[in-house]
């Protein structure tokens, strides 16, 4: 780090990926990552943090949830086993303070997520709020983030010293010097988390000139490098020479273009934005019927930071789905509910076959935000791309032949329900720790394909959707 430098957070440590079927750890079903398969946490989970640490990261950030019990054994680099204890990562010492400081060699300071204390105090909610700080402090965590209230920090350390547990019960499996705050433990901290405003030279000037930020900011070689990474970004997945759309396949053709998203009312804004974009350089119709071409954006979404659906995340692309709900064990519970993650999905179809009668092609983007099932749309789709909240005008410039595709999936997306179906134990049916990848793997043979292949989307043209697929 420099003073023209930026200090850099990794997160979440170890990994997210591990979730049980996808639940976020904002609300209580998500608070585990089980770790099922054995190896999966040092092969799968650890790697991009292996990488961090070796790039001097500034700090690294533990996420809420905790490891779960039905986990298999999990070993570091050096076959050395990794103890499960029952508490988030930020409360858990054999993964802050060993596993990745101790036998990883992180330098850097360790920056709990943000509610640790007060909402998402997974596998410590039995500790009252001094308790936690310095439950997580002692573990590890330097800087508590979005902990504002300094009087049950400075509750944490007097406890240390005016005998408040001669009166007051230790809680059950805990010890007193795990619970209080120490000078040792504070001056550790304090001193971690100034390095960093020291390489930054914040101590001595914590103030930046405006017009100097303003001025790098502005700065359009940085803008022009963005633009392009956006570019760069696009994945053409399907395509049977559809695209590029040059302005001679569009002389005297008509083009419909719309967008779809969960809510209408966006939809509506973000279509009425793309035929902006369009309109000084192609001839636009209102009238999908009468449509050579249509460009159609879709911005699926699905689930929601803090609140818990009802039941799984939902992958699908859909509209009003019955699907089931789940316990608070994470099980089927017999009953369903609708979900939508694309309103309105089915005019696709009705969309591409008016277009397809006049002799006309079907151009859709999808915004990759989850490994959607793509499996509504793709069939209705001659020309079909993917982006990561890109910018419109980079997925444009891909479809129109200004920039030559060269991205490639990051991800996998799945097949279909079918090969993430929990069953009625809660057990998914694709190991949660295994990413996509790799799921073939442990996939039932009663599944795979003719190539031994059960987890990708397999498009009409026979393509995989999987980690790194992509066309020219």
């Amino acid at each position: 780090m420099t003073e023209d430098g930026v200090a850099m957070t990794v997160k979440h440590f170890p990994g997210g990926g591990a979730r049980e079927n996808g639940f976020d750890p904002h609300y209580k079903m998500g608070q585990w990552n089980i770790y099922q398969t054995e190896g999966s946490l040092e092969k799968y989970h650890l790697p991009a943090f292996k990488a961090a640490v070796a790039l001097n990261a500034s700090s690294i950030m533990p996420y809420y949830a905790k490891p779960s019990p039905k986990s298999a054994l999990q070993r570091d680099a050096d076959g050395r086993a990794i103890e499960m204890q029952p508490y988030g990562f930020a409360y858990n010492r054999p993964f802050i303070d060993d596993l990745l400081r101790t036998r990883m060699g992180f330098r850097g300071y360790i920056n709990s997520d943000t509610g640790i204390v007060h909402n998402m105090a997974w596998g410590v909610d039995m500790l009252d709020i001094p308790e936690r700080i310095a439950f997580a402090v002692n573990a590890g965590v330097d800087l508590i983030s979005g902990l504002f209230d300094n009087s049950a920090g400075l509750e944490a350390y007097e406890r240390g010293r005016n005998g408040y547990y001669d009166v007051h019960r230790i809680p059950e499996g805990f010890r007193k010097e795990d619970l209080v705050l120490t000078d040792e433990a504070i001056d550790r901290a304090v001193g971690r988390t100034l390095a960093e405003m020291f390489a930054l030279g914040m101590f001595d000037n914590p103030f930046r000139s405006p017009e100097e930020a303003e001025r790098i900011v502005a700065d359009p070689l940085d803008w022009d490098m963005a633009m392009d990474a956006h570019r760069k970004s696009v994945v053409l997945l399907k395509n049977d020479g559809t695209v590029p759309l040059t302005p001679d396949k569009l002389a005297g053709k008509r083009v419909y273009a719309e967008c779809f998203a969960k809510d209408r009312e966006k939809a509506k804004a973000a279509t009425a934005s793309l035929r902006s974009a369009l309109s000084e350089s192609v001839l636009l119709t209102d009238d999908y019927e009468a449509a050579d071409f249509a460009i159609l954006m879709l911005a699926p979404s699905s689930g929601a930071y803090f609140s818990a659906t009802p039941g799984y995340l939902e992958l699908d692309l859909c509209d009003g789905k019955m699907v089931p709900d789940v316990d608070d064990e994470g099980r089927p519970s017999g009953t369903v509910h609708a979900e939508t993650t694309l309103a309105d999905v089915g005019r696709i179809g009705k969309i591409a076959e008016a277009v397809r009668a006049n002799g006309g092609k079907v151009i859709a983007s999808i915004n990759i935000t989850l490994a959607w099932e793509v499996g509504a749309v793709e069939p209705f789709a001659d020309c079909l791309v993917a982006g990561f909240d890109t910018y419109a005008s980079a997925v444009l410039d891909v479809i129109s032949g200004r920039f030559a595709p060269t991205g490639k999936l990051p991800i996998t997306l799945p097949r279909g329900d079918e090969v993430i179906a929990v069953d009625k134990h809660g057990v998914c049916i694709s190991p949660n720790d295994v990413p996509g990848y790799e799921k073939d793997k442990h996939m039932p043979d009663s599944l795979k394909d003719e190539n031994g292949k059960a987890y990708a989307y397999r498009d009409s043209n026979g393509n995989y959707y999987e980690l790194g697929f992509g066309l020219h």
